[in-house]
């Protein structure tokens, strides 16, 4: 909003930080507002992003190291996004490992789950497990800073905006109090996977399943938030049921469904990840259409075939 580039701050790179620095230390510091952006989603329309100025993102970031450093040995073992040495590969396998002994999954969706944060409940949770003043301080200020829709100002009551540097660890300290301490104490004995606002959790039998769905639904509204009446599901992987259900859920950019195996020379439906139908259509569209049904894309230590084989 300041329309300052990288070129131009770092001209006067010392002067800037300076500034910033003087301002943090005194308590006097206060963002500018962050600029809404409308960008595409794979699934479809659009998600706005707030952009904040180069020295807010500098000052959200020396926050950021400093809150990391209490939250993240707290945070839950099942808690995948944003955070250092985990990865989005190392949930998707989590999850199909859990689908081994456990038929049926709900697949969750937050709705709007950034935009609906509530402000109170986050300074809440934020002033119980770290004491430092001056975090609160710049915290409460970066959740209330204004959006800037072209010349249109807008105050901000609740949410977090995407785009900025410490709305992950925000984000995910509000579930891990929301969601995931709560699941330890009402539901230890139903595994998840969460990645920021993407959550699929483990069900034995389709009554298990629909009761907890109820209760994540309930403790999801006494929190401020709502899940999506359509995206929300239970997926019946290869249990009996009374009523129908669908037979695979997409976590992550890829699918994990059932798929028939031999072991020890006998068939067995067992669970397999494979690349989900919305991530092969985003693909063919960067590579300009092209055909990649039978090519494999390499990535890291894993290799990935964009046909119908399973990926794990």
């Amino acid at each position: 909003m300041d329309g300052m580039t990288w070129e131009l701050l770092d001209s006067n790179l010392g002067r800037h930080l300076y500034k910033l620095w003087n301002r943090l230390s005194s308590g006097t510091y206060f963002p500018m507002p962050v600029k809404q952006v409308a960008i595409r989603k794979k699934s479809g329309g659009t998600r706005s992003l707030g952009i904040p100025t180069l020295l807010d993102r500098i000052a959200q970031q020396v926050v950021r190291h400093h809150l990391e450093m209490q939250l993240e040995p707290l945070f839950h073992d099942s808690s995948f996004g944003y955070r250092p040495g985990r990865s989005a590969h190392d949930a998707v396998a989590r999850s199909q490992r859990n689908c081994f002994n456990h038929d049926f999954a709900l697949d969750l969706d937050i709705q709007g789950y950034f935009d609906n944060i509530d402000h109170d409940l986050m300074m809440k949770a934020l002033r119980h497990y770290c004491k430092d003043k001056w975090v609160h301080l710049y915290a409460e200020r970066w959740l209330k800073a204004d959006m800037m829709k072209g010349l249109e100002r807008h105050s901000r009551l609740k949410g977090t905006p995407q785009g900025g540097v410490i709305s992950p660890l925000l984000s995910n300290l509000f579930l891990h109090v929301v969601f995931d301490k709560w699941m330890d104490k009402f539901h230890p004995e139903k595994p998840f996977e969460r990645y920021a606002d993407d959550i699929i959790v483990h069900c034995k039998t389709e009554k298990q399943a629909q009761f907890v769905l109820r209760s994540i639904r309930q403790r999801m509204q006494v929190c401020g938030l709502k899940l999506h009446p359509d995206k929300t599901r239970i997926v019946n992987l290869r249990g009996k049921s009374e009523k129908r259900y669908p037979r695979k859920y997409d976590f992550l950019g890829f699918s994990i469904q059932p798929v028939m195996r031999k072991v020890n020379n006998r068939l067995m439906l067992l669970p397999g990840t494979f690349v989900s139908q919305s991530s092969k259509k985003a693909i063919r569209t960067i590579v300009d259409g092209g055909s990649l049904r039978r090519m494999g894309a390499s990535f890291g230590s894993h290799t990935y075939n964009l046909s119908n084989r399973a990926v794990y």
